[in-house]
């Protein structure tokens, strides 16, 4: 039951055995973590993980969510330096308020900052560590659908898969979760986390929900998202606008945002 309700309305999964393994067998509660990079303002999106959190508490999984602070600022300084500590108190604010609304206990969860630990020197360490392992190639692959990319890109983009692959160690998790548009991302830990020494994590990855306008629901383009700031006035506006043909399904937002938010709930 327990891994049925963990793997529920996901799109993929991979080390399903060892998820069986630490859910029947091993006795102490499976510890996860979700990150979200403080980049933009988030959307009514972000309920697909926030429904899954709650499905994770409700099997007895220890979970961790992450802002992604450090992420932020490396992905093309999406967030500027001097606005990381707002942009964070933002978003705790309102993953918070988004978790209360549909019931999940805040009190069952640990918020972390990646500031609080990756400017250690035993992380930085391991950036240094990874940076000699991974190739070019790899972390620029890892990062094309998450980084944002550009015609020339930083040194900065490159780094982000890295750090998010180590940050499964040094928050002592079993399973990173995630959308799957961080499966690139996922596989760069698989292959070289064992390089230096630590052990692969199971991934966890929930569908994409289209944006209103057929492609995906992105913090960065206005009109394929409902912010959770807009007023009921600007919320009609958009779904009166929204892609919805007749008898088609895929890439229909306001279909899949009914299939993985409204009807879970």
């Amino acid at each position: 039951a327990g891994v049925r309700l963990i793997t529920r309305d996901l799109q993929e999964v991979v080390g399903m055995d060892e998820l069986r393994r630490i859910v029947n067998e091993r006795g102490t509660p499976l510890k996860v973590y979700w990150g979200t990079a403080p980049t933009g303002r988030p959307h009514v999106g972000y309920f697909v993980p926030m429904c899954k959190i709650a499905d994770l508490l409700e099997a007895g999984c220890d979970v961790t969510v992450l802002f992604a602070d450090l992420h932020a600022y490396l992905d093309n300084m999406k967030a500027p330096w001097e606005l990381l500590d707002l942009r964070v108190r933002y978003y705790e604010a309102v993953i918070k308020a988004m978790l209360s609304s549909i019931g999940v206990p805040l009190e069952r969860l640990t918020f972390v900052r990646g500031t609080d630990f990756q400017l250690s020197r035993e992380y930085t360490l391991d950036v240094y560590r990874l940076a000699s392992a991974v190739t070019e190639h790899d972390a620029k692959k890892a990062g094309s659908e998450v980084v944002k990319q550009v015609d020339h890109p930083r040194l900065a983009g490159l780094l982000y898969p890295g750090l998010q692959a180590l940050d499964e160690e040094f928050l002592h998790v079993d399973a990173q979760f995630g959308g799957v548009d961080q499966r690139k991302i996922f596989m760069l830990a698989d292959k070289y986390l064992p390089a230096l020494g630590y052990k692969k994590r199971i991934h966890l990855m929930n569908p994409m929900v289209p944006g209103l306008q057929g492609s995906k629901m992105s913090s960065s383009e206005d009109g394929s998202k409902i912010d959770v700031l807009d007023s009921p006035k600007e919320v009609a506006a958009k779904v009166r606008k929204a892609f919805c043909e007749e008898g088609v399904i895929e890439g229909n937002g306001l279909l899949a945002f009914a299939r993985h938010v409204i009807f879970p709930l």
